[in-house]
């Protein structure tokens, strides 16, 4: 009984450590004109007691990726219709 037990716990575990994504940004990446284009939304993440830097966060295709927030006036130079969503 303690091994099955033991297993749910341990395969319970690895499921949760193996599907973790960070909410919030911890590095940043200059993000090219190409994937610029692409962007479908974006927002901007702030300091707060959860996330230590400022970023743009970008929505390409269900995937999140994390810009400087300097690039905000580009992506709003090549999506000009682009508007900033909520904190998500």
């Amino acid at each position: 009984m303690d091994f099955k037990f033991l297993l749910l716990i341990l395969c319970i575990t690895f499921t949760a450590v193996q599907g973790f994504k960070p909410p919030c940004c911890i590095a940043t990446v200059l993000i090219g004109r190409g994937m610029l284009r692409k962007v479908e939304k974006f927002t901007i993440q702030k300091v707060n007691c959860r996330c230590d830097i400022i970023a743009l966060v970008l929505y390409v295709k269900g995937k999140r990726y994390c810009a400087p927030v300097k690039q905000k006036k580009l992506l709003q130079k090549l999506r000009p219709t682009l508007k900033e969503q909520e904190d998500i």
